[in-house]
């Protein structure tokens, strides 16, 4: 991509962001959005088949920037806490910074898209971690077939991402850290990625 595509992006990228909290996802248009960011629609259309595709895939590459770095984790942390807490928490932050989007969710046509990048990337998380440590599966699911792995990976992204909404469409969105924490200690014990015995992190409260 060109720097002139690039900053035509950017500026629709911009101008979907800000509609999407001012007017609504569903009322986005084409027309609207690139409007707001100064270009014809023809250009609109070089980037994007329709404005939610356009703000899904923005959201969709901001978040996989943020956990890239948690692709490659260690079997376990080197302090008492999950090796999944940071990559929670940046998927947390994520959302908590576009809180007026992901808050539409549950009212919008556009709600499951929106989902779905959450859960996306909370299963990416997952399932690099189990290729890389098979050996955290418990041997009540050994040999994991491809069915139990399949729905190993479901129960663990999607109960994730419906904690993860929860948390948004709360009144305290203060302490990442902690509430990422009470998403770990709600999910299975395996999945903690902590040292053995397992030492059960519990949510510190705020000083």
């Amino acid at each position: 991509m060109d720097a002139r595509s690039r900053r035509s992006r950017s500026a629709l990228v911009d101008a979907v962001y800000r509609l999407s909290v001012e007017n609504g996802i569903d009322r986005l248009t084409v027309t609207d959005v690139a409007a707001a960011a100064g270009v014809s629609r023809d250009t609109f259309y070089r980037h994007s088949a329709d404005p939610v595709e356009l703000l899904c895939a923005a959201l969709q590459e901001e978040l996989a920037d943020s956990v890239s770095a948690y692709l490659a984790m260690p079997l376990v942390d080197d302090s008492e806490d999950s090796v999944f807490l940071a990559p929670a928490a940046a998927v947390m932050e994520h959302m908590r910074d576009h809180t007026a989007i992901y808050r539409q969710a549950p009212g919008s046509k556009s709600g499951a898209r929106l989902t779905a990048i959450i859960e996306g990337a909370a299963r990416q998380v997952i399932e690099t971690h189990l290729d890389n440590h098979p050996e955290i599966v418990p041997e009540q699911l050994r040999p994991m077939t491809e069915v139990t792995r399949q729905m190993s990976l479901a129960y663990a992204s999607s109960g994730a991402t419906a904690a993860f909404f929860a948390w948004i469409n709360g009144d305290d969105l203060s302490d990442v850290r902690r509430y990422a924490q009470v998403v770990l200690l709600s999910g299975p014990e395996w999945w903690l990625g902590l040292p053995a015995p397992v030492a059960t992190p519990r949510p510190r409260t705020s000083s």
